[in-house]
């Protein structure tokens, strides 16, 4: 009989402290948040162009990507460059802003850059840039 009584003083309930794993949580949500990066400027990829004038543009712009092959999108539409104008026109209302940064791949021809820069400008924009990867001198 005693060792039945002692199994049963033995069976005591389990301190579970979750104090712990929840500071260890959250401590990784904060570093996710702050090394994680939401901006992007487009979905496809797209060789920039290098030059030593180059400069960081800040928040508050339209992206209008031109692909190699042709393709223009406008944010996450693509467009031809008869709608370009209206695409442009909507983005710049949605996002409250008069900015246009083109992304253009290095190969792109730079009368279709000119025919997006002048839709661009037509549709509203007050600042029409051209994105390039900043080489060193």
């Amino acid at each position: 009989m005693k060792f039945l009584n002692r199994r049963r003083e033995s069976i005591r309930p389990i301190d579970l402290n979750v104090i712990p794993l929840i500071d260890v949580v959250f401590f990784l949500l904060i570093f996710y948040v702050i090394s994680t990066s939401f901006v992007q400027e487009t979905a496809v990829t797209i060789q920039r162009p290098a030059s030593t004038q180059a400069q960081t543009v800040s928040s508050g712009f339209v992206p209008v990507a031109i692909v190699a092959s042709g393709a223009i999108q406008v944010g996450a539409q693509v467009v031809n460059v008869a709608g370009l104008t209206d695409a442009v026109r909507a983005a710049l209302d949605a996002g409250n802003t008069s900015k246009v940064v083109v992304i253009p791949d290095r190969e792109v021809p730079s009368g279709l850059l000119l025919k997006v820069m002048d839709a661009c400008s037509a549709a509203g924009a007050t600042s029409v840039d051209v994105a390039a990867i900043h080489e060193g001198t």
